[in-house]
């Protein structure tokens, strides 16, 4: 009965215990204490023994606010996971496959791995960067949806606008997963997703301080917001997730924009700093981490685990031997990681 399931490969997460923690994206900075309190109250209200609203309509309303758009253009998910499974799940022709570049989110292969859906993974270039006839080749496996993680985890850059477009033109259903767009100042597809019939974006609230409730968002034009909707488990946005999410997006949406302001400052100091080291290679970033590839990454990845640092070993995935995916954190987060990985350095005779 369960045979497919002894041959998946579940999502792996870092879970080594270090005092600072730079290894899972994770915006650093906590809510002001005012606001928890607020938060804190409006919970002692929520009456657990009630089901929530099962349209969340006022959290709906915040964040098309939040986004710019109405609600009318917004399906809410358990996390941005909940939603890449129901497009999985629900996308017509079973025989058609999901295409995406690798190396990405590893989401979109669990997802269809779980439910039996063919996958065409289709590599990117020494930059990681897409290439045409890279996305020509997966085209011509006739396709029933596409995946783009713009910008892109674990690599950090945004993908060329024009040629995700072109798969949109080619009549591939296309998805932008814009999990990181609140670090990037590149131009987003929300305008996009708002004419086409084949093109949505999602988004999620985990990368900008709010991990722990578990909000996803897809954004999409009304008709085809409104169908994926039918597919929505019932009750999937918790009470708590709601009255959370309604304070923090608009109460708190002025230190939610500062710590974003910060982690773009303190990425770009750092990434500048790695530079001058001659044994590292710094990839450019839009997100709030970046990749670096060193001579051994299993190594140093054990160095500052050692040292109480933890970071992401993406050694394991294609094309990205040697390769660490560091978070940015609190300033002093990020200066113990800047000082400890010089100490390191020299300790091996890198230079």
């Amino acid at each position: 009965m369960f045979e497919r399931l002894k041959k998946l490969k579940p999502y792996k997460t870092e879970t080594t215990p270090c005092k600072i923690k730079l290894s899972s994206n994770e915006n650093p900075f906590d809510l002001p204490l005012w606001l928890r309190e607020k938060i804190s109250k409006a919970i002692r209200e929520v009456p657990l023994q009630r089901y929530p609203d099962p349209h969340s309509t006022e959290l709906k309303e915040v964040i098309a606010d939040f986004y710019g758009v109405r609600p009318e253009n917004l399906v809410l998910g358990n996390g941005s996971d909940e939603l890449i499974h129901l497009l999985i799940t629900v996308a017509d022709d079973y025989n058609r496959p999901v295409i995406y570049p690798v190396p990405t989110f590893p989401m979109y292969q669990v997802s269809a791995d779980i439910v039996g859906r063919e996958k065409i993974e289709f590599p990117l270039d020494e930059n990681f960067q897409l290439k045409k006839e890279r996305i020509d080749r997966a085209l011509e496996k006739n396709p029933v949806l596409a995946f783009y993680a713009s910008p892109n985890n674990p690599t950090g850059n945004s993908f060329d606008r024009e040629l995700i477009l072109y798969t949109a033109d080619k009549g591939v259903f296309t998805v932008v997963d814009e999990a990181y767009i609140h670090f990037s100042d590149k131009e987003d597809f929300v305008n996009e997703a708002l004419k086409r019939d084949n093109l949505l974006v999602i988004r999620t609230m985990s990368k900008i301080g709010l991990a722990g409730i578990r909000l996803g968002v897809l954004i999409a034009r009304e008709d085809i917001a409104s169908e994926l909707d039918k597919a929505r488990l019932p009750f999937n946005i918790t009470y708590p997730t709601q009255v959370i999410g309604k304070i923090a997006l608009t109460e708190g949406r002025e230190a939610i924009e500062k710590s974003i302001k910060i982690i773009k400052l303190e990425r770009d100091k750092l990434i500048e700093k790695l530079k001058k080291i001659k044994s590292i290679k710094v990839y450019p970033s839009d997100a709030n981490f970046f990749l670096i590839r060193v001579p051994d990454g299993n190594l140093l990845h054990k160095k500052l685990i050692e040292r109480g640092i933890l970071i992401r070993n993406m050694s394991h995935l294609p094309n990205m031997e040697n390769c660490l995916r560091v978070s940015i954190g609190k300033p002093e987060e990020n200066s113990a990681f800047y000082r400890n990985l010089l100490k390191i350095l020299e300790e091996l005779g890198w230079e």
